[in-house]
C-alpha cells in the first residue's frame, strides 16, 4: 500500500485547491513581471529608454491583478 506524500496538496480539501490555484496563477504573473522587468532593464542598459517606457506600459494592471489573488488568501 503506498502512502501519500506529506508535501502533496490534499486534494480532496477544496479550500486547500483553491488556495493553491491561487498560488499557481500568482507565481505565474510573477514569472512574467520578472521577465518583463528584466527586458525593461535590458533596454535601460542599452540606452534605450523609449523601449523601457514600452515595457512598462501596462504593468501596473498585471500587479495589480497579482496583489488581489493574494489577496483572495488573507
Amino acid at each position: 500500500m503506498m502512502t501519500e506524500s506529506s508535501t502533496q496538496p490534499n486534494l480532496t480539501d477544496p479550500d486547500e485547491a483553491v488556495r493553491n490555484r491561487i498560488l499557481e496563477r500568482a507565481q505565474a504573473i510573477n514569472t512574467k513581471l520578472l521577465a518583463r522587468l528584466q527586458t525593461v532593464a535590458d533596454d535601460l542598459d542599452a540606452g534605450g529608454h523609449l523601449a523601457a517606457l514600452g515595457g512598462l506600459d501596462g504593468i501596473e494592471r498585471e500587479v495589480e491583478q497579482m496583489r488581489s489573488f493574494l489577496l483572495l488568501l488573507r
